[in-house]
C-alpha cells in the first residue's frame, strides 16, 4: 500500500476508534500496549482430591529471588477452570484449599505448587472443559510438607484487597474513579489499570435479594457514567443496578474473563438465581465471551435476558489497519477487525435456550468514516449480522447516533419495558 494511502488509513482507524470512545483523548504508544501484545494467559482444570471445605484459590506468580503475585482466580467449587493472566515473565501456579475462606494460604490448607503452560491471549475464550485438558492441577486432601513459595506478603494481601474491592464494592456514578481520566488510563495503559485496581463489578446500592441485578458493561473508551441517563429510570423496586468497569484497551477476551470472574464471585457470594445484562457497543462483545466461558465450564448463567445495544458484531472495518505502523492502539481495537480470531470464535457456541435476547441498533448516521448505513460510528451490516438478528427474540431500532442512543428517552423506555416482560416471564420463585 503506499505510504500516503497507508497514512490516511491509520487516520481512519484511530478516528473511528475516537468515535466509538466518545472522546479520544490522549493517544499515546508506550509499553504498556507493547507488554499487552505478549500477555500469557494461563488455563486449566483445578479440583480437591476430596469434597473441597471452602473455594480454591489459584495464584500466578512471577518466579525470582521474591516471588511476586501477580494475578488470582477463586473457584468457589471443588473442581472447576481457573483462569489467570499476566504480562510475559516466567511464571509458578500455586493452588490451595481455602478452608478458613480468606483466600489467604494458612499452614495446615491442602495446597500444591504447579509450572503452568501459557496460551496464546487469543484462547482465551476457548477454555478446555475436560480433565484432559491444559493445565490439570489437583490438591491432595492433606497439606504437604513442601515449602510454599512466600507469596503471601505485603504484594498478595494488596491482590486480595483489589479483588474484594472491586467484585461487589458500592460505588456512585459520579466518583472519581469512574472519570474520563481513569477511563483514558484504561484505554491507553490497561496494565496499570489493573494493577492499580480500578477494574471490577461494582453495585449501586446495597445487594437486595428481592431484586434481579442489572449488569451494564460499556464499550471502548467507556465506563459506568455512560449509563446514568438508564440507570436513572431504573424501577428500583424490581431492579437492582451493578456496572462492569474494566479497561477497554485490553483484549476483548480478558475483558470477558475479568467480567466471568466477577460474576462467578458474586453468585457464589449472593447465590442470585438470575440476572439481565445490558451492554453497549463493544461491551456487547465483552459479554457474549464471559458468556461463552460460562457455558463451556459446564456452568448454568445466572442470566435470563441480554440486551446489546449497537454491538458490532462483525467487527468494524477501520480496524483492520490499527496494528500498522508505528502507532500502537488498543488490543480491543485488533480484536474488533472483521474475521478477527475473536470475533471469528465468538458465535460459534449457541447461547442457552433459556435465555432472552434483545438486540438494539441506532441508525443516526451517516458517517465518512465508516461505509454505507451506518449509525455514525459503526455500520448497520455489524450491528445487524443476518445471524445474530435469527437468534434474537426481539430486535427494534431507533434514530439515534452510537452515542446519543444511551439518552436517548425513546431507547430507555423501550428497554424499560422489555426488562418487564422478561422478568414477568420468570417462575414465581424468581
Amino acid at each position: 500500500m503506499p505510504a500516503q494511502a497507508l497514512s490516511r488509513a491509520l487516520r481512519i482507524a484511530l478516528m473511528a476508534l475516537c468515535v466509538m470512545a466518545s472522546g479520544c483523548g490522549l493517544l499515546q504508544a508506550d509499553q504498556q500496549m507493547r507488554r499487552l501484545g505478549d500477555a500469557m494467559y494461563f488455563t486449566g482444570i483445578v479440583e480437591t482430591e476430596k469434597e473441597a471445605r471452602g473455594p480454591i484459590v489459584v495464584v500466578l506468580y512471577r518466579l525470582g529471588a521474591k516471588p511476586e503475585p501477580v494475578f488470582l482466580d477463586v473457584i468457589p467449587r471443588s473442581r472447576g477452570v481457573y483462569h489467570l493472566a499476566g504480562p510475559p515473565a516466567q511464571y509458578g501456579i500455586l493452588a490451595f484449599e481455602d478452608v478458613d475462606r480468606d483466600m489467604v494460604y494458612a499452614a495446615g490448607e491442602p495446597a500444591v505448587l504447579y509450572e503452568g503452560t501459557a496460551l496464546g491471549i487469543e484462547a482465551v475464550d476457548d477454555p478446555p472443559t475436560s480433565a484432559k485438558g491444559l493445565g490439570r492441577i489437583r490438591i491432595p486432601a492433606t497439606a504437604t510438607a513442601k515449602t510454599l513459595p512466600p507469596v503471601f506478603d505485603e504484594a498478595y494481601a494488596a491482590l486480595v484487597r483489589r479483588r474484594n474491592e472491586g467484585f461487589g464494592a458500592q460505588a456512585t456514578i459520579d466518583e472519581g474513579r469512574f472519570a474520563p481520566n481513569r477511563v483514558r488510563e484504561g484505554l491507553f495503559q490497561p496494565l496499570r489499570f489493573i494493577e492499580e485496581g480500578r477494574a471490577g463489578l461494582f453495585m449501586l446500592e446495597p445487594y437486595d435479594p428481592k431484586r434481579i441485578p442489572v449488569i451494564f458493561v460499556h464499550g471502548v473508551g467507556g465506563s459506568p457514567r455512560n449509563w446514568e441517563y438508564v440507570i436513572d429510570k431504573l424501577d428500583r423496586t424490581r431492579f437492582q443496578p451493578w456496572v462492569f468497569f474494566y479497561p477497554s484497551g485490553f483484549s476483548i477476551g480478558l475483558s470477558a474473563l475479568f467480567l466471568n470472574n466477577a460474576v462467578d464471585e458474586l453468585h457464589y457470594r449472593y447465590g442470585f438465581p438470575t440476572s439481565i445484562v445490558v451492554a453497549h457497543s463493544m461491551g456487547g462483545l465483552v459479554a457474549r465471551g464471559a458468556l461463552n466461558i460460562i457455558v463451556r465450564e459446564g456452568r448454568t448463567p445466572p442470566v435470563h435476558h441480554v440486551v446489546t445495544i449497537s454491538t458490532p458484531w462483525l467487527g468494524h472495518s477501520a480496524a483492520r489497519w490499527a496494528d500498522i505502523g508505528p502507532t500502537r492502539v488498543p488490543g480491543s481495537w485488533l480484536d474488533m477487525a472483521p474475521n478477527s480470531p475473536y470475533l471469528s470464535e465468538l458465535m460459534v457456541n449457541p447461547r442457552p435456550a433459556d435465555i432472552r435476547y434483545t438486540l438494539f441498533f441506532g441508525f443516526g448516521g451517516p458517517s465518512r468514516f465508516v461505509a454505507g448505513n451506518n449509525d455514525g460510528s459503526v455500520s448497520l451490516d455489524s450491528v445487524l449480522a443476518p445471524d445474530i438478528q435469527a437468534r434474537a427474540n426481539y430486535v427494534f431500532g431507533f434514530d439515534e447516533g452510537h452515542v446519543s442512543i444511551l439518552r436517548s428517552s425513546e431507547m430507555i423506555d423501550k428497554l424499560m419495558q422489555r426488562m418487564r416482560d422478561e422478568a414477568n416471564r420468570l417462575p414465581a420463585t424468581h
